[in-house]
Protein backbone atom coordinates (compact mmCIF):
# COMPACT_ATOMS: atom_id res chain seq x y z
CA UNK A 1 0.00 0.00 0.00
CA UNK A 2 2.96 2.30 0.70
CA UNK A 3 4.07 1.81 -2.90
CA UNK A 4 0.62 2.58 -4.18
CA UNK A 5 0.42 5.74 -2.07
CA UNK A 6 3.86 6.86 -3.21
CA UNK A 7 2.88 6.25 -6.84
CA UNK A 8 -0.25 8.34 -6.40
CA UNK A 9 1.78 11.18 -4.80
CA UNK A 10 4.28 11.17 -7.71
CA UNK A 11 1.48 11.02 -10.25
CA UNK A 12 -0.36 13.91 -8.61
CA UNK A 13 2.82 15.99 -8.51
CA UNK A 14 3.39 15.25 -12.23
CA UNK A 15 -0.12 16.29 -13.08
CA UNK A 16 0.37 19.51 -11.08
CA UNK A 17 3.59 20.34 -12.98
CA UNK A 18 1.94 19.54 -16.31
CA UNK A 19 -1.00 21.76 -15.44
CA UNK A 20 1.37 24.58 -14.47
CA UNK A 21 3.29 24.25 -17.73
CA UNK A 22 0.11 24.16 -19.78
CA UNK A 23 -1.15 27.24 -17.98
CA UNK A 24 2.10 29.07 -18.67
CA UNK A 25 2.06 27.96 -22.29
CA UNK A 26 -1.53 29.13 -22.64
CA UNK A 27 -0.57 32.55 -21.28
CA UNK A 28 2.35 32.78 -23.69
CA UNK A 29 0.14 31.90 -26.63
CA UNK A 30 -2.07 34.89 -25.95
CA UNK A 31 1.19 36.83 -25.69
CA UNK A 32 2.11 40.44 -26.19
CA UNK A 33 0.59 40.69 -29.67
CA UNK A 34 -2.89 39.78 -28.49
CA UNK A 35 -5.07 42.59 -29.74
CA UNK A 36 -6.59 43.03 -26.30
CA UNK A 37 -3.35 44.68 -25.21
CA UNK A 38 -3.41 43.63 -21.54
CA UNK A 39 -0.09 41.74 -21.61
CA UNK A 40 1.58 44.52 -23.57
CA UNK A 41 0.40 47.08 -21.03
CA UNK A 42 1.93 45.09 -18.16
CA UNK A 43 5.22 44.80 -20.07
CA UNK A 44 5.43 48.52 -20.86
CA UNK A 45 4.70 49.45 -17.25
CA UNK A 46 7.48 47.17 -16.00
CA UNK A 47 9.95 48.49 -18.58
CA UNK A 48 9.12 52.14 -17.83
CA UNK A 49 9.88 51.49 -14.19
CA UNK A 50 13.32 50.14 -15.08
CA UNK A 51 14.17 52.84 -17.62
CA UNK A 52 13.29 55.80 -15.46
CA UNK A 53 11.56 59.03 -16.48
CA UNK A 54 11.62 60.22 -20.09
CA UNK A 55 13.92 57.58 -21.58
CA UNK A 56 15.57 58.06 -24.99
CA UNK A 57 14.95 54.95 -27.07
CA UNK A 58 16.74 53.43 -30.05
CA UNK A 59 14.30 50.60 -30.75
CA UNK A 60 11.19 48.85 -29.43
CA UNK A 61 10.68 45.24 -30.55
CA UNK A 62 7.48 43.36 -29.69
CA UNK A 63 6.73 39.72 -30.46
CA UNK A 64 4.49 37.05 -28.93
CA UNK A 65 7.10 36.21 -26.27
CA UNK A 66 7.95 39.64 -24.96
CA UNK A 67 8.84 43.31 -25.38
CA UNK A 68 12.40 44.57 -25.86
CA UNK A 69 13.46 48.20 -25.52
CA UNK A 70 16.93 49.38 -26.44
CA UNK A 71 17.44 52.67 -24.58
CA UNK A 72 20.21 55.16 -23.98
CA UNK A 73 22.06 54.77 -20.67
CA UNK A 74 21.36 58.05 -18.80
CA UNK A 75 24.66 57.62 -16.99
CA UNK A 76 26.68 57.31 -20.21
CA UNK A 77 24.94 58.75 -23.23
CA UNK A 78 27.22 56.98 -25.71
CA UNK A 79 25.90 53.61 -24.47
CA UNK A 80 22.66 51.82 -25.26
CA UNK A 81 21.29 49.02 -23.07
CA UNK A 82 18.79 46.30 -23.83
CA UNK A 83 15.85 45.68 -21.49
CA UNK A 84 13.27 42.93 -21.91
CA UNK A 85 10.03 41.98 -20.25
CA UNK A 86 8.56 38.68 -21.34
CA UNK A 87 8.45 34.94 -21.09
CA UNK A 88 11.59 33.15 -19.88
CA UNK A 89 12.06 29.42 -19.36
CA UNK A 90 13.50 28.20 -16.05
CA UNK A 91 15.33 24.87 -15.96
CA UNK A 92 14.14 24.29 -19.51
CA UNK A 93 10.70 23.28 -18.30
CA UNK A 94 9.05 26.11 -16.39
CA UNK A 95 7.96 29.28 -18.22
CA UNK A 96 7.47 32.49 -16.35
CA UNK A 97 7.43 36.23 -17.03
CA UNK A 98 10.07 38.59 -15.77
CA UNK A 99 12.07 41.75 -16.43
CA UNK A 100 15.68 41.27 -17.55
CA UNK A 101 18.46 43.78 -18.28
CA UNK A 102 20.37 45.89 -18.61
CA UNK A 103 22.46 44.19 -21.32
CA UNK A 104 24.88 46.26 -23.42
CA UNK A 105 23.98 46.72 -27.09
CA UNK A 106 26.75 46.49 -29.69
CA UNK A 107 25.85 49.52 -31.82
CA UNK A 108 26.09 49.09 -35.58
CA UNK A 109 24.38 52.22 -36.88
CA UNK A 110 23.99 53.12 -40.56
CA UNK A 111 23.67 56.73 -39.44
CA UNK A 112 26.61 57.00 -36.99
CA UNK A 113 25.00 59.90 -35.11
CA UNK A 114 23.47 58.09 -32.14
CA UNK A 115 21.41 61.06 -30.97
CA UNK A 116 19.78 61.35 -34.41
CA UNK A 117 18.62 57.72 -34.12
CA UNK A 118 17.02 58.09 -30.70
CA UNK A 119 13.47 59.17 -29.87
CA UNK A 120 11.48 59.90 -26.75
CA UNK A 121 9.51 56.92 -25.48
CA UNK A 122 6.76 59.36 -24.49
CA UNK A 123 6.38 60.43 -28.17
CA UNK A 124 5.04 57.00 -29.15
CA UNK A 125 1.42 56.09 -28.51
CA UNK A 126 1.89 52.49 -27.41
CA UNK A 127 -1.79 52.27 -26.48
CA UNK A 128 -2.49 52.30 -30.25
CA UNK A 129 -1.01 48.81 -30.63
CA UNK A 130 -4.23 46.76 -30.20
CA UNK A 131 -6.10 48.78 -32.80
CA UNK A 132 -3.09 48.86 -35.12
CA UNK A 133 -2.87 45.07 -35.07
CA UNK A 134 -6.40 44.76 -36.44
CA UNK A 135 -5.88 47.54 -38.96
CA UNK A 136 -2.63 45.98 -40.20
CA UNK A 137 -4.24 42.58 -40.76
CA UNK A 138 -7.06 44.23 -42.70
CA UNK A 139 -4.59 46.33 -44.74
CA UNK A 140 -2.50 43.27 -45.64
CA UNK A 141 -5.54 41.34 -46.93
CA UNK A 142 -3.76 37.98 -46.97
CA UNK A 143 -5.73 35.15 -48.52
CA UNK A 144 -5.51 32.82 -45.49
CA UNK A 145 -6.06 33.59 -41.81
CA UNK A 146 -3.24 35.90 -40.72
CA UNK A 147 -1.73 37.23 -37.53
CA UNK A 148 0.74 39.90 -36.51
CA UNK A 149 4.04 38.22 -35.64
CA UNK A 150 6.19 41.23 -34.75
CA UNK A 151 6.06 44.99 -34.24
CA UNK A 152 9.14 47.21 -34.37
CA UNK A 153 9.30 50.92 -33.57
CA UNK A 154 12.37 52.91 -34.63
CA UNK A 155 13.40 55.87 -36.74
CA UNK A 156 13.51 55.50 -40.51
CA UNK A 157 16.98 55.43 -42.05
CA UNK A 158 17.93 57.02 -45.38
CA UNK A 159 21.10 56.18 -47.28
CA UNK A 160 21.26 58.97 -49.87
CA UNK A 161 22.68 61.52 -50.29
CA UNK A 162 24.29 60.60 -46.96
CA UNK A 163 23.08 58.40 -44.09
CA UNK A 164 20.41 60.20 -42.07
CA UNK A 165 17.52 59.45 -39.75
CA UNK A 166 13.87 60.24 -40.36
CA UNK A 167 10.61 60.10 -38.48
CA UNK A 168 9.60 57.42 -35.99
CA UNK A 169 7.71 54.56 -37.58
CA UNK A 170 5.97 51.34 -36.56
CA UNK A 171 6.71 48.32 -38.74
CA UNK A 172 3.99 45.68 -38.26
CA UNK A 173 4.71 42.26 -39.73
CA UNK A 174 1.72 40.16 -40.78
CA UNK A 175 2.05 36.48 -41.69
CA UNK A 176 -0.28 33.68 -42.73
CA UNK A 177 2.36 31.00 -43.26
CA UNK A 178 2.06 31.33 -47.04
CA UNK A 179 2.14 35.11 -47.39
CA UNK A 180 3.78 37.98 -45.58
CA UNK A 181 3.36 41.74 -45.45
CA UNK A 182 4.65 44.75 -43.58
CA UNK A 183 2.38 47.64 -42.65
CA UNK A 184 3.87 50.99 -41.60
CA UNK A 185 2.39 53.52 -39.18
CA UNK A 186 3.51 56.82 -37.70
CA UNK A 187 4.36 57.29 -34.02
CA UNK A 188 0.66 57.70 -33.20
CA UNK A 189 -0.24 54.39 -34.84
CA UNK A 190 -1.87 55.76 -38.00
CA UNK A 191 -1.09 53.67 -41.09
CA UNK A 192 1.06 55.52 -43.62
CA UNK A 193 2.11 52.73 -46.00
CA UNK A 194 2.80 49.06 -46.56
CA UNK A 195 5.01 46.55 -48.33
CA UNK A 196 2.74 43.91 -49.83
CA UNK A 197 5.25 42.55 -52.36
CA UNK A 198 5.29 39.12 -50.72
CA UNK A 199 1.51 38.72 -50.95
CA UNK A 200 -0.21 36.66 -53.58
CA UNK A 201 -2.40 39.62 -54.50
CA UNK A 202 0.59 41.84 -55.27
CA UNK A 203 2.33 39.12 -57.24
CA UNK A 204 -0.69 38.54 -59.48
CA UNK A 205 -1.86 42.17 -59.64
CA UNK A 206 -2.60 43.66 -63.05
CA UNK A 207 -4.03 47.16 -62.83
CA UNK A 208 -5.01 46.98 -66.48
CA UNK A 209 -7.44 44.17 -65.69
CA UNK A 210 -8.53 45.89 -62.45
CA UNK A 211 -8.75 49.49 -63.72
CA UNK A 212 -11.11 50.48 -60.91
CA UNK A 213 -8.02 50.62 -58.66
CA UNK A 214 -6.92 53.73 -60.56
CA UNK A 215 -9.60 55.58 -58.59
CA UNK A 216 -7.79 54.62 -55.37
CA UNK A 217 -4.51 55.85 -56.87
CA UNK A 218 -6.08 59.18 -57.85
CA UNK A 219 -7.58 59.59 -54.37
CA UNK A 220 -4.19 58.96 -52.77
CA UNK A 221 -2.52 61.58 -54.98
CA UNK A 222 -5.30 64.10 -54.31
CA UNK A 223 -4.93 63.56 -50.55
CA UNK A 224 -1.18 64.13 -50.77
CA UNK A 225 -0.80 66.92 -53.34
CA UNK A 226 -4.28 68.40 -53.77
CA UNK A 227 -6.43 68.83 -56.87
CA UNK A 228 -4.54 71.75 -58.41
CA UNK A 229 -3.02 71.68 -61.93
CA UNK A 230 0.32 70.07 -61.03
CA UNK A 231 0.24 66.89 -63.14
CA UNK A 232 1.98 66.59 -66.50
CA UNK A 233 1.30 62.88 -67.11
CA UNK A 234 -0.31 59.88 -65.46
CA UNK A 235 0.58 56.40 -66.70
CA UNK A 236 -1.11 53.15 -65.69
CA UNK A 237 0.90 49.95 -66.10
CA UNK A 238 0.23 46.42 -64.83
CA UNK A 239 1.89 46.89 -61.42
CA UNK A 240 1.74 50.61 -60.71
CA UNK A 241 0.36 54.06 -61.51
CA UNK A 242 2.93 56.78 -62.19
CA UNK A 243 2.32 60.48 -61.55
CA UNK A 244 4.68 62.95 -63.26
CA UNK A 245 4.30 66.49 -61.98
CA UNK A 246 5.41 70.08 -62.44
CA UNK A 247 6.24 70.26 -58.71
CA UNK A 248 9.87 71.24 -58.18
CA UNK A 249 11.93 68.47 -56.60
CA UNK A 250 15.15 68.74 -54.58
CA UNK A 251 16.17 65.08 -54.52
CA UNK A 252 18.49 65.42 -57.52
CA UNK A 253 20.17 68.47 -55.97
CA UNK A 254 20.72 66.51 -52.75
CA UNK A 255 22.57 63.92 -54.82
CA UNK A 256 24.84 66.63 -56.19
CA UNK A 257 23.13 66.79 -59.60
CA UNK A 258 22.71 70.47 -60.41
CA UNK A 259 19.85 70.05 -62.88
CA UNK A 260 16.25 71.19 -62.43
CA UNK A 261 13.93 68.29 -61.70
CA UNK A 262 10.26 67.64 -61.02
CA UNK A 263 8.60 65.37 -58.49
CA UNK A 264 7.52 61.87 -59.50
CA UNK A 265 5.13 59.64 -57.53
CA UNK A 266 4.07 56.03 -57.93
CA UNK A 267 1.09 54.20 -56.49
CA UNK A 268 0.64 50.47 -56.06
CA UNK A 269 -0.87 48.22 -53.42
CA UNK A 270 1.69 49.64 -50.99
CA UNK A 271 0.22 53.13 -51.39
CA UNK A 272 1.55 56.41 -52.80
CA UNK A 273 5.31 56.92 -52.72
CA UNK A 274 7.55 59.76 -53.85
CA UNK A 275 10.39 58.68 -56.10
CA UNK A 276 13.63 60.26 -57.27
CA UNK A 277 12.80 63.38 -59.27
CA UNK A 278 12.85 63.44 -63.08
CA UNK A 279 15.18 65.90 -64.81
CA UNK A 280 13.21 68.74 -66.40
CA UNK A 281 14.51 68.56 -69.97
CA UNK A 282 12.28 71.44 -71.12
CA UNK A 283 13.75 73.78 -68.50
CA UNK A 284 17.23 72.69 -69.51
CA UNK A 285 16.50 73.66 -73.11
CA UNK A 286 14.90 76.94 -72.14
CA UNK A 287 11.41 76.10 -73.36
CA UNK A 288 8.07 75.72 -71.64
CA UNK A 289 7.21 72.27 -70.37
CA UNK A 290 4.06 70.18 -70.91
CA UNK A 291 0.79 71.89 -70.03
CA UNK A 292 -0.29 70.82 -66.51
CA UNK A 293 -3.69 69.49 -65.44
CA UNK A 294 -5.42 68.54 -62.20
CA UNK A 295 -6.25 65.10 -60.86
CA UNK A 296 -9.98 65.89 -61.09
CA UNK A 297 -9.73 66.89 -64.76
CA UNK A 298 -9.70 63.15 -65.49
CA UNK A 299 -12.66 60.78 -65.20
CA UNK A 300 -11.01 57.74 -63.60
CA UNK A 301 -14.20 55.65 -63.82
CA UNK A 302 -14.13 55.19 -67.63
CA UNK A 303 -10.99 53.08 -67.88
CA UNK A 304 -12.59 49.66 -68.28
CA UNK A 305 -14.79 50.88 -71.13
CA UNK A 306 -11.90 52.83 -72.65
CA UNK A 307 -9.80 49.67 -72.83
CA UNK A 308 -12.71 47.72 -74.32
CA UNK A 309 -13.42 50.38 -76.96
CA UNK A 310 -9.74 50.76 -77.86
CA UNK A 311 -9.35 47.02 -78.43
CA UNK A 312 -12.49 46.99 -80.58
CA UNK A 313 -11.27 49.98 -82.61
CA UNK A 314 -7.83 48.48 -83.17
CA UNK A 315 -9.43 45.13 -84.19
CA UNK A 316 -6.24 43.12 -83.59
CA UNK A 317 -6.58 39.39 -82.85
CA UNK A 318 -5.06 38.27 -79.53
CA UNK A 319 -3.85 41.78 -78.72
CA UNK A 320 -3.87 43.18 -75.18
CA UNK A 321 -3.60 46.57 -73.50
CA UNK A 322 -0.17 47.14 -71.95
CA UNK A 323 -0.37 50.78 -70.85
CA UNK A 324 -2.73 53.70 -70.39
CA UNK A 325 -1.45 57.26 -70.39
CA UNK A 326 -3.19 60.61 -69.96
CA UNK A 327 -1.53 63.97 -70.60
CA UNK A 328 -2.15 67.29 -72.29
CA UNK A 329 -0.91 66.90 -75.83
CA UNK A 330 0.42 69.69 -78.06
CA UNK A 331 1.18 67.34 -80.93
CA UNK A 332 -1.76 68.48 -83.01
CA UNK A 333 -2.74 72.00 -84.07
CA UNK A 334 -4.46 74.23 -81.54
CA UNK A 335 -4.17 74.53 -77.79
CA UNK A 336 -2.89 71.62 -75.72
CA UNK A 337 -5.67 69.06 -75.21
CA UNK A 338 -6.07 66.41 -72.53
CA UNK A 339 -5.96 63.00 -74.24
CA UNK A 340 -5.80 59.33 -73.34
CA UNK A 341 -3.33 57.05 -75.14
CA UNK A 342 -4.08 53.32 -74.98
CA UNK A 343 -1.08 51.19 -75.96
CA UNK A 344 -1.98 47.80 -77.40
CA UNK A 345 0.58 45.10 -78.10
CA UNK A 346 0.17 42.33 -80.64
CA UNK A 347 1.65 38.82 -80.36
CA UNK A 348 4.30 39.98 -82.86
CA UNK A 349 5.44 42.65 -80.38
CA UNK A 350 4.26 45.60 -82.49
CA UNK A 351 2.46 48.39 -80.64
CA UNK A 352 -0.67 50.19 -81.81
CA UNK A 353 -1.79 53.34 -79.97
CA UNK A 354 -5.43 54.43 -79.72
CA UNK A 355 -6.03 58.09 -78.87
CA UNK A 356 -9.19 59.17 -77.03
CA UNK A 357 -10.57 62.37 -75.51
CA UNK A 358 -11.14 62.76 -71.73
CA UNK A 359 -14.59 61.14 -72.02
CA UNK A 360 -13.13 58.09 -73.76
CA UNK A 361 -14.33 58.96 -77.27
CA UNK A 362 -11.87 57.43 -79.76
CA UNK A 363 -10.25 60.07 -81.97
CA UNK A 364 -7.67 58.18 -84.02
CA UNK A 365 -5.51 55.06 -84.23
CA UNK A 366 -1.75 55.28 -84.58
CA UNK A 367 -0.50 52.17 -86.34
CA UNK A 368 3.02 50.73 -85.96
CA UNK A 369 5.46 51.98 -88.58
CA UNK A 370 5.32 48.72 -90.53
CA UNK A 371 1.56 49.11 -91.19
CA UNK A 372 1.24 52.84 -91.71
CA UNK A 373 0.23 54.05 -95.16
CA UNK A 374 3.22 55.34 -97.10
CA UNK A 375 1.96 58.17 -99.29
CA UNK A 376 3.90 59.19 -102.37
CA UNK A 377 4.30 62.77 -101.22
CA UNK A 378 5.52 64.08 -104.59
CA UNK A 379 2.56 62.64 -106.48
CA UNK A 380 0.40 65.55 -107.77
CA UNK A 381 -2.80 63.97 -106.41
CA UNK A 382 -1.23 63.54 -102.94
CA UNK A 383 0.00 67.15 -102.92
CA UNK A 384 -3.40 68.49 -103.99
CA UNK A 385 -5.22 66.41 -101.34
CA UNK A 386 -2.81 67.57 -98.60
CA UNK A 387 -3.24 71.25 -99.52
CA UNK A 388 -7.02 70.83 -99.51
CA UNK A 389 -6.87 69.66 -95.86
CA UNK A 390 -5.10 72.80 -94.62
CA UNK A 391 -8.13 75.15 -94.19
CA UNK A 392 -10.15 72.48 -92.36
CA UNK A 393 -7.45 72.10 -89.72
CA UNK A 394 -5.86 75.54 -89.51
CA UNK A 395 -8.71 77.76 -90.62
CA UNK A 396 -9.07 80.00 -93.66
CA UNK A 397 -7.27 82.86 -91.93
CA UNK A 398 -4.05 80.92 -91.42
CA UNK A 399 -0.86 82.79 -92.32
CA UNK A 400 1.41 80.29 -94.06
CA UNK A 401 5.18 80.65 -94.41
CA UNK A 402 5.82 77.49 -96.45
CA UNK A 403 4.53 74.08 -97.49
CA UNK A 404 7.22 71.54 -98.42
CA UNK A 405 6.85 68.13 -100.09
CA UNK A 406 9.66 65.65 -100.73
CA UNK A 407 9.94 61.89 -101.03
CA UNK A 408 10.41 61.56 -97.24
CA UNK A 409 7.29 63.47 -96.17
CA UNK A 410 5.51 66.80 -96.11
CA UNK A 411 5.32 69.70 -93.67
CA UNK A 412 3.69 73.10 -93.27
CA UNK A 413 5.11 76.08 -91.37
CA UNK A 414 2.68 78.78 -90.31
CA UNK A 415 1.96 81.29 -87.56
CA UNK A 416 0.46 79.32 -84.66
CA UNK A 417 -2.09 81.23 -82.53
CA UNK A 418 -1.67 78.70 -79.70
CA UNK A 419 2.01 79.71 -79.52
CA UNK A 420 1.38 83.44 -79.44
CA UNK A 421 1.58 83.75 -83.23
CA UNK A 422 5.10 82.32 -83.42
CA UNK A 423 5.92 80.13 -86.41
CA UNK A 424 5.37 76.42 -85.89
CA UNK A 425 5.92 73.44 -88.19
CA UNK A 426 3.51 70.53 -88.51
CA UNK A 427 4.13 67.27 -90.37
CA UNK A 428 1.45 65.98 -92.71
CA UNK A 429 0.17 62.49 -91.92
CA UNK A 430 -2.31 60.56 -94.08
CA UNK A 431 -5.27 61.65 -91.92
CA UNK A 432 -3.98 64.38 -89.59
CA UNK A 433 -1.20 66.84 -88.77
CA UNK A 434 1.43 66.35 -86.07
CA UNK A 435 3.62 69.03 -84.53
CA UNK A 436 7.13 68.55 -85.87
CA UNK A 437 9.98 67.78 -83.47
CA UNK A 438 12.37 69.59 -85.83
CA UNK A 439 12.13 73.25 -86.79
CA UNK A 440 13.38 74.65 -90.10
CA UNK A 441 14.23 78.31 -89.54
CA UNK A 442 14.66 79.12 -93.24
CA UNK A 443 11.15 77.85 -93.96
CA UNK A 444 9.71 80.18 -91.30
CA UNK A 445 11.31 83.33 -92.74
CA UNK A 446 9.87 85.78 -95.21
CA UNK A 447 6.35 86.97 -96.00
CA UNK A 448 3.22 84.83 -95.53
CA UNK A 449 0.52 83.74 -97.94
CA UNK A 450 -3.11 82.87 -97.22
CA UNK A 451 -4.92 79.56 -97.51
CA UNK A 452 -7.07 80.96 -100.30
CA UNK A 453 -3.97 81.74 -102.37
CA UNK A 454 -3.37 78.01 -102.97
CA UNK A 455 -7.02 76.98 -103.24
CA UNK A 456 -6.69 76.51 -107.01
CA UNK A 457 -3.71 74.14 -106.75
CA UNK A 458 -5.39 70.97 -107.96
CA UNK A 459 -3.80 67.77 -109.23
CA UNK A 460 -3.69 68.92 -112.86
CA UNK A 461 -2.03 72.23 -112.10
CA UNK A 462 0.65 70.67 -109.89
CA UNK A 463 1.34 67.97 -112.48
CA UNK A 464 1.76 70.69 -115.15
CA UNK A 465 4.34 72.56 -113.01
CA UNK A 466 6.31 69.37 -112.40
CA UNK A 467 6.25 68.52 -116.11
CA UNK A 468 7.42 72.04 -117.01
CA UNK A 469 10.31 71.72 -114.54
CA UNK A 470 11.38 68.40 -116.08
CA UNK A 471 11.18 69.84 -119.56
CA UNK A 472 13.21 72.96 -118.81
CA UNK A 473 15.81 71.48 -116.44
CA UNK A 474 16.35 67.86 -117.40
CA UNK A 475 16.28 68.04 -121.17
CA UNK A 476 17.48 64.70 -122.48
CA UNK A 477 19.03 63.47 -119.22
CA UNK A 478 17.32 61.37 -116.59
CA UNK A 479 16.18 63.40 -113.59
CA UNK A 480 14.12 62.78 -110.47
CA UNK A 481 11.82 64.99 -108.43
CA UNK A 482 13.54 66.11 -105.22
CA UNK A 483 10.97 68.49 -103.70
CA UNK A 484 8.14 70.94 -104.24
CA UNK A 485 8.21 74.03 -101.98
CA UNK A 486 5.42 76.61 -101.79
CA UNK A 487 6.33 79.93 -100.17
CA UNK A 488 8.94 82.70 -100.25
CA UNK A 489 12.14 81.68 -102.04
CA UNK A 490 15.49 82.57 -100.40
CA UNK A 491 17.02 83.81 -103.69
CA UNK A 492 14.13 84.67 -105.98
CA UNK A 493 12.25 87.50 -104.26
CA UNK A 494 10.15 88.74 -107.18
CA UNK A 495 7.01 86.79 -106.25
CA UNK A 496 7.31 87.41 -102.48
CA UNK A 497 5.42 84.71 -100.59
CA UNK A 498 3.65 83.55 -103.78
CA UNK A 499 6.45 81.37 -105.13
CA UNK A 500 6.69 77.67 -106.02
CA UNK A 501 10.05 75.93 -106.33
CA UNK A 502 10.32 72.53 -108.06
CA UNK A 503 13.70 70.93 -107.37
CA UNK A 504 15.23 67.99 -109.29
CA UNK A 505 18.22 65.71 -108.77
CA UNK A 506 20.18 63.51 -111.16
CA UNK A 507 20.30 60.38 -108.96
CA UNK A 508 17.42 58.16 -107.95
CA UNK A 509 18.38 58.45 -104.26
CA UNK A 510 19.25 61.68 -102.49
CA UNK A 511 22.95 61.62 -101.59
CA UNK A 512 26.09 63.76 -101.44
CA UNK A 513 26.97 62.52 -104.95
CA UNK A 514 23.75 63.93 -106.44
CA UNK A 515 23.52 67.18 -108.41
CA UNK A 516 20.51 69.44 -108.15
CA UNK A 517 18.59 71.89 -110.30
CA UNK A 518 15.62 74.11 -109.45
CA UNK A 519 13.04 76.32 -111.07
CA UNK A 520 10.77 78.93 -109.45
CA UNK A 521 7.25 79.82 -110.61
CA UNK A 522 4.81 82.34 -109.26
CA UNK A 523 1.30 81.30 -108.24
CA UNK A 524 0.07 82.07 -111.76
CA UNK A 525 2.51 79.54 -113.24
CA UNK A 526 4.98 82.04 -114.72
CA UNK A 527 8.61 81.00 -114.53
CA UNK A 528 10.70 83.51 -112.55
CA UNK A 529 14.16 81.94 -112.36
CA UNK A 530 16.02 78.64 -112.50
CA UNK A 531 19.33 76.94 -111.81
CA UNK A 532 20.36 74.01 -114.03
CA UNK A 533 22.47 70.95 -113.32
Amino acid sequence: MRHVGRFLQITGFSVLIASTLLGAAGGAAAGYLDDGGAELGVAISALRGALGPHPRVLKIDIDAEGVVIEAQDPGNRSHVDRWRYGTVTVLRVISTKRLTGAQPVDLQLINPDLEANLFDLDSVDLSAAPKLIGVAIARARLQDAAAVTRMIIERRIFILPSPSSGDVRWTVRVDSGRERAEVYANAQGLVVGADLSATRRAQTLNLLTEPALATDAAAAFRASEGAGPVLTEVSIEPKSVGFHTAIRDRSMAQLGVGLPSNAVYTWDLNGLQRRLGAIDVSAQMGRSGPAPFGIDDVDWTILAKLEQDALAKAALPRAKVTRLRVAKSSEQPGAAALLWTVEIIEPSGEVTSVIADPKGLIQRVVLPASRRPKPKWLDPATIAEAIARVPTTFGRDAKIASIVFDDRGARITLDDPSQGGRAATFDFAPDTFMRSTISFSLEAMGPRFAVGDVGSFNEQRIAALQAEAMKRLAGQRTAYLESVTIGAHPFVRLAGARAIEVRLRDLAVDSVQAHYAWIVFDFDGRMLDSSRF
